[in-house]
């Protein structure tokens, strides 16, 4: 029999095919851009809060109402205050049954951390990957004797399977066998107890004791002979049932086996039919596959993340509390009844004399937060302000979503009626890993940094998030680790040598 080879698919860099294609001529190209030395500086990512504002044209209004409409419906657990008391801002209005809120996010922090463990294991799987990569070089001479192997083994098996089929229909049969002569043996045994009724009978006919007795006793003992025949009789036929289950199990595992040894005949003369430069570019499939899939568990924790965070806003929105401090003129709201999203619950009228009004596009909407800071200009003239209110239904006039801020102090300067401009943050990543904005590089859309690393520049996509105007936001491809080439040079390029400035 011939032996057969396994094929070990090698797992390799596009740079390593790529050099084995194009032969010698690489280590001349080397050499030329080893011969450039750049002198550069470097730098560790900095790991901070980065935002982007947005200017927005707004109108000053008399904040004389508010109407507090809760941002998601439920049944009220609890509520505080009544028509005419007055309330400081942040004071506790009422709240909402959170009891699903708490639930959606225990599911979200257990799909995170399901989410990471599966990252945890695609690295490992990446990892074994590339290490398999180089075990499979090693072993490419071996393979044709281990393919050798299997097919010996498949023969083996496929014998010992024949075997057991054989035997297992030889047990079949016998167990068949048995099966009807353990019913022939109860037949027999009825037979005998009906002869026995009979002698019983004419026993108690004639009227002597002792013939009643021994008759009966006969007739007893065939009672139970009987059973016992039927006992036996059950037992056989299972036996017969589980022999043929078991012949038709060993017939099957028999082609089973047949087929792979079959298998294995072919797997020798596919291996003998393809080259390893085929091998080669399915190993680099492979490696390209666990990158991808390396980067789709990645995304998969950041919406998991994002979950989560959506998750803890919810239960948050269950809490509702004054935004601005005034007195209360209504109450819509009662303990144990349903809170809409239609009327306002609570309507306060506000201590503060002024606000600034104005409108987003939905998408920005998401990004604008009670709480955060905002910048109003009028006339040169610079007041700071913080978010109050955003709407969460669309205006019917402008189709936009309605903002309010509120000028921190008096808010002196602002007329109702006036336009303003209001910048205020419409983006923002907290702790982001960033770097200068001039030391990020772009290929078309793509775009890419250089790390030093053993005094040579290394080309390292990047993908870009935030950024304003001095540094930008780097969500994949830089670690805060790692030495970022901060000198923006034309005659940097992957693999050129560096010379670090003093």
């Amino acid at each position: 029999m011939k032996s057969i080879k396994t094929v070990m698919i090698p797992v390799l860099s596009a740079s390593m095919i790529l050099a084995m294609l194009t032969g010698c001529g690489s280590d001349k190209k080397e050499e030329e851009v080893q011969e450039t030395i750049v002198s550069v500086e470097t730098g560790k990512p900095v790991i901070k809060d980065i935002s982007v504002s947005y200017d927005f044209s707004g109108t000053v209004e008399a904040n004389d109402v508010v109407n507090i409409i809760p941002k998601i419906a439920g049944e009220v657990t609890e509520k505080h205050f009544n028509v005419g008391d007055h309330v400081n801002e942040g004071d506790l209005l009422f709240k909402i049954d959170d009891t699903s809120a708490q639930i959606t996010l225990k599911q979200a922090e257990a799909g995170l951390t399901q989410a990471k463990a599966g990252l945890n294991s695609q690295v490992a799987a990446q990892a074994s990957t590339y290490a398999s990569a180089t075990e499979t070089l090693g072993k490419i001479p071996t393979n044709d004797r281990q393919l050798g192997v299997a097919v010996d083994s498949a023969y083996a098996s496929a014998v010992q399977a024949g075997v057991q089929k054989d035997n297992s229909n030889a047990s079949s049969e016998y167990n068949s066998e048995a099966y009807e002569n353990a019913k022939n043996a109860v037949e027999d045994v009825k037979k005998a107890k009906d002869a026995a009724k009979e002698a019983l009978d004419k026993a108690i006919q004639g009227g002597d004791e002792e013939e009643i007795a021994a008759a009966r006793t006969q007739y007893n003992n065939m009672e139970t002979a009987l059973k016992t025949a039927e006992n036996t009789r059950d037992q056989a036929e299972l036996a017969k049932k589980t022999g043929e289950n078991n012949a038709k199990s060993a017939e099957m595992q028999y082609y089973v086996a047949q087929e792979g040894y079959e298998m294995a005949v072919r797997n020798k003369q596919d291996y003998e039919t393809y080259t390893v430069n085929s091998t080669l570019y399915g190993a680099n499939a492979q490696m390209v596959g666990a990158d991808a899939a390396l980067t789709n568990s990645k995304a998969g924790v950041t919406q998991a993340e994002a979950n989560v965070e959506n998750a803890k806003l919810a239960i948050e929105y269950t809490q509702i509390c004054a935004p601005v401090s005034g007195t209360i003129t209504a109450i819509n709201v009662s303990e144990h009844n349903m809170a809409g999203q239609q009327t306002p619950a609570y309507v306060i009228q506000s201590d503060s004399k002024e606000k600034i009004v104005f409108y987003v596009a939905e998408e920005t909407r998401k990004f604008i937060t009670p709480g955060n800071s905002a910048l109003v200009t009028k006339n040169g003239t610079e007041i700071q302000a913080v978010i109050k209110n955003v709407e969460n239904t669309i205006d019917e006039n402008s189709g936009l979503f309605k903002v309010e801020a509120e000028p921190v102090g008096n808010g002196e300067g602002l007329i109702s009626g006036s336009i303003v401009n209001i910048k205020t943050i419409t983006r923002q990543t907290k702790n982001a890993v960033t770097i200068p904005i001039n030391s990020v590089y772009y290929d078309g859309s793509q775009a890419y940094v250089y790390i030093a690393e053993n005094g040579f520049a290394k080309r390292q996509v990047v993908t870009t998030g935030l950024s304003d105007d001095k540094d930008m936001e780097i969500t994949e491809g830089v670690s805060a680790e790692d030495s970022v080439i901060l000198t923006y040079s034309s005659e940097l390029k992957d693999g050129v040598k560096l010379e670090y400035a003093k």
